[in-house]
């Protein structure tokens, strides 16, 4: 199993253990200037070694945000071969802290069989940007995924969110697009425009805190343009 713990702490890594495939490659956020100690700023790349899984891959990976404003993107899209792997990650995020957890898709391989499952704790006050999803071009409709998300403000169930393929049928929600992500956002109010037009759909909905937004393209260009543009708005209100 490969193992990543991490417990960030007014931005700057408190604890850090590793093993394995993960890795956390931190980067200043100010290049060229020493850190102000009030600066609880922190960004990180999540990398996989060898870009992606392959059966019987298995990994586990654990953040905690205390008062850290934190970025934390996979370098690349997450190749997903052959095979079953299974991806658990955990989140705990306290009252002053905010982050950005940006999952480029996963590219599904043909007779790949893949479990993910995360597991996201806010105290109230916390701030939550999530992104994840997935293309099927490269597996010919030919895999397996089971994604469950769930998220807890306050030790309280807001959001259990599942996403099941086992066949080209299961994509009809997503109006048989090749792309579809998943966004989700706690503690933010943002502009987030509907889009429905021949080559993307955005749809939100609110439960209490949480904005969950879909989206279904069939490029990812236009796809990715209307994430980044919320992805923006997050990051301008919580500079």
């Amino acid at each position: 199993m490969s193992v990543l713990k991490t417990t960030i702490k007014d931005g700057a890594l408190k604890e850090h253990y590793q093993k394995g495939a993960l890795r956390l490659i931190s980067l200043p956020v100010d290049y060229g200037k020493a850190r102000d100690e009030d600066d609880n700023r922190f960004f990180a790349y999540l990398s996989t070694l060898g870009g992606g899984l392959v059966g019987g891959d298995n990994y586990s990976q654990n953040f905690k945000m205390e008062n850290s404003n934190a970025v934390l993107s996979s370098q690349s899209n997450q190749k997903v071969y052959k095979g079953a792997s299974k991806l658990k990650t955990l989140i705990n995020l306290d009252e002053r802290s905010k982050l950005l957890f940006y999952n480029h898709a996963n590219i599904f391989y043909k007779d790949a069989d893949f479990s993910s499952k995360t597991t996201i704790f806010c105290q109230s006050g916390a701030q939550l940007f999530y992104l994840d999803g997935g293309f099927i071009g490269y597996a010919d409709a030919c895999f397996k995924a089971n994604m469950s998300l769930r998220i807890y403000i306050n030790s309280s169930l807001k959001l259990n969110d599942l996403f099941h393929y086992d066949s080209r049928q299961n994509l009809n929600s997503f109006f048989n697009y090749e792309y579809f992500y998943t966004l989700v956002i706690v503690n933010e109010e943002l502009d987030i425009p509907d889009v429905d037009e021949s080559d993307l759909k955005a749809f939100s909905s609110k439960i209490d805190k949480v904005t969950v937004v879909r989206v279904a393209s069939s490029k990812n260009d236009s796809a990715m343009n209307y994430i980044d543009e919320l992805k923006n708005q997050f990051l301008k209100e919580n500079v």
